[in-house]
């Protein structure tokens, strides 16, 4: 076998034996399936995951409006949330004029087993309306533009919600955490082993 032969089985060797690694880790997995590395966590220690659960739906219900709950997968996931914002986006104009931006963010929260109690993480994504300079560059870069075509004209058949154009921007992590400390306190104050009594005879 030549030297060029040689070099083609190492390739495949190392792609054969670095495959099933890949696909066979699943740490950071939640789960719902969602990758959960680099969440926002809290370790709780003998707390039950149901209970942990429990506690978690009524923590995101402090700022978001729930569109799923699954106590099976351990999964919560919020409806996304607008809200207006005055600068702080990084951009010059927000430093410069504090523009009023249009944002949106959606939360979700992953309760997993953890030992002799649970774990529970959360990130919190949040986005940037972009459409009016989104249209800026698209018309700057149109070059099969007609000079009789009014702005109108180009965008019909657009609808409003096609046309709108969200800029990923760095996650809510304040907000992440506050909702962690919301479910920390609630599980802290619930007794963990609360039954019935009988009644006295």
């Amino acid at each position: 076998m030549g030297r060029h032969g040689a070099v083609i089985v190492l390739w495949a060797v190392l792609i054969l034996s670095y495959v099933p690694a890949g696909c066979s880790d699943s740490r950071g997995w939640g789960l719902g399936g969602e990758n959960t590395n680099g969440w926002s966590s809290v370790s709780l220690p003998d707390v039950p995951r149901q209970q942990a659960f429990d506690a978690g739906v009524y923590a995101m219900q402090q700022w978001f409006r729930l569109d799923e709950a699954s106590p099976e997968d351990g999964l919560i996931k919020s409806a996304t949330t607008e809200y207006g914002q005055r600068g702080g986006t990084e951009r010059i104009r927000d430093t410069l004029l504090k523009y009023p931006n249009r944002m949106r963010r959606t939360a979700t929260l992953s309760v997993e087993s953890f030992g002799s109690g649970s774990m529970a993480k959360c990130v919190v994504r949040v986005e940037r309306l972009d459409t009016a300079d989104h249209r800026v560059f698209r018309d700057n870069e149109r070059f099969d533009d007609y000079p009789n075509e009014t702005p109108i004209e180009r965008d019909a058949g657009v609808s409003a919600g096609q046309d709108q154009v969200w800029t990923d921007m760095p996650r809510d992590r304040a907000l992440e955490r506050q909702i962690l400390d919301v479910l920390r306190s609630r599980v802290t104050a619930a007794p963990k082993d609360a039954h019935p009594q009988s009644p006295a005879s």
